[in-house]
């Protein structure tokens, strides 16, 4: 004997009685008792609003079947109206006798009996299928399909289960451009949980409430609002619903009792971010406090700076992908590198940690950058720089100088530090791409005194010129001896072409200070006084300025993940090509625009200086005024006895004033080109 507690079989079919509770009432008068698959024809009039009529039969068999979904009935005898008791229910008995017509998962034939007496008014058989959606009658042929008009929901939400169907037909939410003010309508599909989520975290700030998650699990999701102290009437509740396997809007309470509140707890970075997405993109720099003014204005709410720092952060993950993401596809940017530039060389170093790959170094130099270095001048500036992403890092680099006294970047590498591993890894790799220690050795090289850099550089080229850069020398200078004294006497000795000029300039410097003299007296003056330079680099620069310059325009990709980085410096070169490959062929001179403007600056300077011819073209020439500065220029040789017109290649204002008395004419021009074009000079191929 099976048996189920009347008490919980009651509370559902008290379900039918709200929607059946006119029809009950109803004086049913001369209605034989009828079976839906018998044939038999009730011997009432058709549609006679005094009996139940055909379709409320059918309709009461279905609500019945689909709240005893667990029991699967076969038989249902229903009693008279007027045996339905004061709170609407009909008293159930259930009973098994152990025969053959249950089934092996213990569903058995039901009789619905009235308590008052025994005699039904309306017998059925039926069969259901759990598979199905259609009701078959026994006497045969009945099929149809039943849609409640209606939202079907009980006093107790929590405690219905929501696996059944026909519960009418509701709208799919839509996420709407604007939600303020928006109206919540009940019965309401959504596709999944976070679709419902979402539209509750961009509902709170667009009105201004602090809304809570009281319920979130995989069957149903509630939210209160917090407002006047939690007293707000304001609530929402989703169900999941496993007939059609959606989430619909069961009940909602859309009457605010609470005023905007200026801190909305569930924003959250996560959601800010792909809010804020398309301003990133638009606007990588875009700072925090301009993503905490825009919130305000959007939505006149607060959030802190931790919060539109993560979003940012983010927001950037998802433009340019994650770092870590990157990391393991820096193998294929290799390769496609590689592929898409032949000549070029790529390096990946990499560490195996137990069975693990990690990333140590990347090194690139492209065939366009080797062809390039054979047209400019013998001088290399090397400079590293911090890398500001997730994992840090530095960035070496290496720029030459080209024909017009622009930068002209050759090489750059990612290391995990700057030191003398590190520098004797990227100038080794330097080296072989330039043309090997032979070409190299004919270079002069500048730097910030980088760690490291220095006895690596003699390690691999002994004897190569090297120079500092003086920038950074009087950065450390001023920090131990100000004054403006100081500073002009210490540019004044950088600046000085002559051993003789440089050594009176220190005495003057001792005289002032004898400290500053022994700080300077203890660098050697062949890395940082012009008048110990060689000529070999044809280059009179004292400061490091082409690293800074090429730094200066990856300050934002630094910031980025390592591929990001990579590519946005390969299309900056690729650029910077481009446009000066268009200047080139749209120029009609023959001297490069910067060259020619020194030069002019020079000739112009002339004013001052008096030439007196000696032989053939040797010269004397003399200050107007001060007749103590003299100097021989010998035409010829392409000398000057400042070393001006050596160290640079290019005749000084010495020179320019024995041009003016010597050559007169056309043949000024023809012999200015002449001794100035080897080195100034644009051709295409410089780029």
């Amino acid at each position: 004997m099976h048996r189920i507690r009347k008490k919980r079989v009651r509370a559902r079919v008290g379900r039918i009685s709200e929607l059946t509770e006119n029809a009950c009432h109803r004086k049913r008068k001369n209605v034989e008792e009828d079976h839906i698959g018998g044939g038999e024809q009730a011997s009432g009039v058709a549609g006679d609003d005094s009996g139940w009529t055909e379709g409320e039969r059918r309709r009461l068999l279905v609500l019945v079947l689909l709240c005893h979904e667990e029991l699967e009935p076969r038989d249902f005898c229903f009693g008279e109206p007027e045996s339905f008791n004061e709170e609407g229910l009909v008293d159930v008995n259930i009973n098994s006798d152990g025969h053959s017509d249950s089934d092996w998962d213990g569903n058995v034939p039901c009789a619905v009996e009235s308590a008052s007496d025994g005699e039904g008014w309306y017998t059925a058989q039926e069969s259901t299928d759990s598979d199905s959606d259609e009701v078959r009658t026994e006497g045969g042929g009945l099929d149809f399909e039943w849609q409640s008009d209606e939202l079907v929901s009980g006093s107790d939400i929590d405690e219905v289960k929501d696996d059944f169907e026909g519960y009418g037909s509701f709208p799919t939410f839509t996420m709407p451009k604007n939600m303020d003010d928006y109206k919540w309508e009940i019965g309401t599909y959504f596709t999944e949980k976070h679709e419902f989520t979402e539209a509750i975290r961009t509902y709170a700030p667009a009105n201004g409430k602090s809304l809570k998650f009281v319920k979130n699990d995989n069957q149903r999701v509630s939210v209160k609002c917090l407002g006047a102290n939690g007293e707000c009437n304001w609530y929402a509740y989703c169900g999941y619903m496993g007939a059609v396997k959606s989430w619909q809007l069961r009940k909602i309470i859309d009457q605010h009792t609470c005023s905007r509140d200026f801190n909305v707890k569930l924003m959250n970075a996560k959601w800010l971010s792909k809010k804020m997405e398309k301003t990133v993109r638009e606007n990588p720099s875009m700072k925090v406090m301009d993503i905490r003014d825009k919130v305000s204005r959007k939505w006149n709410v607060g959030i802190s700076r931790n919060m539109a720092f993560r979003a940012r952060a983010i927001a950037r993950d998802h433009v340019d992908g994650s770092f870590s993401e990157q990391f393991r596809r820096i193998y294929d940017y290799a390769h496609e590198l590689l592929r898409t530039n032949p000549g070029s060389t790529v390096k990946l170093n990499v560490e195996n940690t137990e069975g693990e790959v990690i990333f140590k170094r990347f090194y690139a130099c492209l065939k366009a950058c080797k062809d390039s270095f054979t047209c400019c001048r013998p001088f290399i500036g090397l400079d590293g720089c911090f890398l500001k992403g997730r994992y840090g890092g530095e960035l070496l680099i290496a720029i030459g100088r080209d024909g017009n006294e622009q930068i002209l970047p050759l090489a750059y590498a990612v290391v995990e530090v700057e030191n003398k591993d590190s520098w004797r890894w990227f100038l080794e790799l330097l080296i072989n791409d330039l043309g090997g220690d032979s070409v190299c050795a004919t270079c002069t090289f500048i730097s910030d005194q980088q760690k490291g850099l220095l006895p690596v550089m003699q390690e691999l080229l002994p004897g190569v010129d090297q120079r500092f850069c003086v920038r950074h020398l009087y950065a450390n200078f001023r920090k131990q001896f100000s004054g403006e004294n100081l500073k002009r006497l210490m540019w004044k000795a950088v600046g000085a072409t002559h051993p003789h000029a440089w050594e009176k300039i220190m005495r003057d410097i001792k005289e002032v200070n004898e400290e500053a003299f022994k700080h300077l007296i203890g660098i050697p003056p062949r890395y940082w006084s012009r008048s110990r330079f060689t000529v070999r680099a044809q280059c009179d620069t004292l400061v490091n300025n082409m690293c800074e310059a090429f730094n200066s325009v990856l300050v934002k990709t630094r910031t980025k993940p390592i591929i990001s980085m990579l590519e946005d410096i390969r299309v900056y070169i690729m650029k910077r090509w481009a446009k000066n490959r268009s200047k080139v062929q749209s120029f009609k001179g023959s001297v490069c625009p910067r060259i020619l403007d020194r030069l002019k600056k020079e000739s112009s300077l002339t004013r001052h200086w008096i030439p007196r011819w000696s032989i053939e073209k040797l010269f004397e020439v003399r200050h107007a005024s001060n007749l103590g500065e003299q100097f021989v220029v010998n035409i010829d040789k392409m000398e000057c006895s400042c070393r001006k017109w050596s160290i640079t290649g290019l005749p000084d204002t010495f020179a320019f004033s024995c041009f003016y008395l010597f050559f007169v004419g056309p043949f000024y021009a023809e012999f200015v080109f002449h001794f100035v074009f080897g080195f100034t000079v644009c051709t295409p191929a410089l780029y």
